[in-house]
């Protein structure tokens, strides 16, 4: 059995429900928007959203993203988190259903507030794929980190970073 380097990031993500999504605006200057997600174990992230919101309007015209994902934490020894770039995607077709399905799973309350499902009913899902990311651990020790780079279809761990 090989070991996964990426098993305690996989276990963070799973852990959490929001993220920070970063885009473009059509003018270049950079834009921010907090998303609930449900992840997968190839690390992709879905999220859903109306099709009209500024971060969908400008996936549409530029589909590179960057997004965090941390723990809320008062002391500098707690941070924990993941920073990731790559695509984002409107989800279509035969895929969003089983994006639905993930996303519901892990938010069941989606389905069980009436109103709630009702107003997602107008929503679309979205897919976002990264392609580099970065673990953060100041637990493990201050300023820790590890980064890896999806090269032909398999996360390479990449030489730390001089601390």
């Amino acid at each position: 059995m090989t070991h996964d380097p990426l098993v305690q990031v996989r276990a963070f993500l799973a852990e959490q429900n929001t993220l920070t999504l970063a885009t473009l605006g059509p003018d270049g200057d950079p834009q921010a928007a907090d998303l609930y997600y449900a992840e997968t174990n190839d690390l992709t992230l879905y999220f859903v959203s109306i099709p009209g919101s500024r971060h969908a309007v400008n996936i549409a015209r530029n589909p590179r993203v960057a997004v965090t994902i941390h723990v809320d934490s008062s002391r500098w020894r707690d941070i924990r988190g993941v920073q990731l770039l790559g695509t984002c995607a409107l989800v279509t077709g035969a895929d969003r259903a089983g994006a639905w399905t993930r996303y519901c799973a892990k938010f069941p309350f989606v389905l069980a507030d009436a109103a709630l499902a009702r107003a997602l009913d107008k929503v679309s899902v979205y897919r976002i794929t990264p392609r580099w990311l970065r673990w953060i651990d100041n637990t493990a020790s201050l300023g820790h980190n590890q980064e890896w780079l999806l090269v032909d279809g398999e996360w390479q761990t990449l030489d730390p970073p001089d601390q």
